[in-house]
């Protein structure tokens, strides 16, 4: 397992979510259903990038490593956003792997702390976060070493938003599944709940 594969986070983090099939457009709230999906898919998406950007170790700096592998470590600090703000992350993570293979995995738990984080919808509906107080997430990234990601996890806690002049606070609780491969597009499902609607949806990806 060489460098490039303890950067699968980097590569989910590039990934645009796109919700598949009709959502509802009654209000609740503040929100719409589909805003409230669109919400769920940035918050998601914020999760990610804040994951690719932790600087990752290098496996190797005195010849090659064991096989396997394993090491852990952890990041406390702000993270950019890419459109403005920061979320500020407490993480933790580890990593197994093999070197003869480059068959590998990445477990991480985290705190996100939004300030006035930017991020847009594949909508194109512009999300302003902020923390109320945090967003936890633990969720896992596996490589089989041929090409193939998959990863798997949950998202809870409390978001302020501002979007179109409007603004509010939501619950959140989703879990997701995604996977890809080489040459292949990616998929991913989201299950859950968002400001007080059921989420339940696919995602197409790239």
């Amino acid at each position: 397992m060489n460098p490039k594969h303890l950067r699968l986070v980097a590569l989910v983090a590039s990934i645009g979510f796109t919700a598949c099939g009709d959502s509802s457009e009654i209000l609740l709230g503040e929100l719409s259903e589909a805003e409230a999906e669109d919400l769920a898919g940035v918050v998601l998406a914020a999760t990610f990038a804040s994951t690719a950007s932790v600087p990752q170790p290098a496996l190797a700096t005195n010849g090659p490593q064991a096989v396997p592998f394993a090491f852990a470590s952890e990041i406390d600090g702000p993270v950019d956003c890419a459109l403005g703000g920061s979320v500020n992350v407490a993480a933790s993570f580890e990593v197994t792997g093999d070197t003869d293979s480059d068959a590998g995995s990445i477990e991480y738990s985290m705190t996100q702390i939004h300030d006035a984080c930017i991020v847009s919808s594949e909508n194109d509906v512009m999300f302003t976060l902020w923390g109320n107080p945090s967003m936890n997430a633990a969720f896992t990234v596996e490589n089989d070493g041929q090409g193939l990601v998959e990863w798997a996890g949950s998202i809870q806690g409390i978001v302020d938003w501002e979007t179109d002049g409007r603004e509010g606070s939501c619950s959140v609780a989703i879990e997701f599944t995604g996977r890809t491969a080489t040459g292949a597009s990616a998929a991913a499902e989201l299950l859950g709940t968002v400001c007080g609607f059921n989420i339940n949806h696919s995602a197409s990806i790239g």
